[in-house]
């Protein structure tokens, strides 16, 4: 997603989000965060899954969200600051980002252009240790008999760049987590939660 247009959502970005915030916890869930792990939050917007992981991973825990919209971290940084962990924040697109760490886990929430991008892919899996746990959740095409369809098309427009892969956006993941697991169409059809976990060294 472009800066310009990822800017334009900030102010009513939480409020947009907030029938999501179930299924982000469900994503969170999978990971199976234990105290002391490291986290990616790989897009983290304005860090709406903060306070999912801190409560998870403890005052020893960390968290490390990217995000390319720098307006996107001013409310982000104020939940790091109040999730209970240590963190950081990188602003950065994610093919690109210094990532600081070598992660236990990686969350992938609503971040459909991040999931469509192998570069995008590469660099995070490069920062995960094996045996890492990584989620992924979010929107994707409903079907034909969901009331939903259109609505849920309307939002994959407007929040990224491309609805390439909006059948099944999570397929790229394949290619790196072997055994990964997905719950397809949930609730009326229009989002789903993966996971899996890192096998081997890349």
């Amino acid at each position: 997603m472009s800066v310009t247009k990822y800017r334009e959502h900030v102010a009513d970005y939480d409020l947009a989000s907030a029938g999501a915030q179930g299924v982000r916890a469900w994503a969170v869930r999978q990971l199976g965060l234990r105290p002391g792990d490291v986290v990616l939050d790989v897009g983290c917007g304005t860090g709406l899954n903060f306070g999912l992981i801190g409560e998870r991973v403890g005052a020893e825990g960390q968290v490390v969200g990217i995000e390319l919209c720098g307006a996107m971290l001013e409310p982000a940084q104020e939940r790091l600051d109040a999730c209970g962990c240590a963190g950081a924040l990188v602003e950065s697109t994610v093919e690109h980002a210094a990532i600081p760490t070598i992660a236990d886990a990686a969350l992938f929430s609503y971040t459909h252009d991040v999931m469509r991008s192998l570069v995008a892919l590469e660099n995070v899996f490069g920062h995960l240790r094996p045996g890492a746990r990584v989620a992924a959740a979010g929107l994707m095409r409903p079907p034909l008999w969901s009331p939903i369809g259109g609505y849920v098309q309307r939002l994959g427009r407007e929040y990224a760049t491309t609805l390439e892969g909006f059948d099944r956006p999570w397929s790229h993941l394949e290619r790196f987590l072997p055994y990964l697991e997905v719950e397809e169409q949930i609730g009326l059809g229009g989002a789903y939660v993966a996971w899996g976990k890192v096998m081997r060294e890349r």
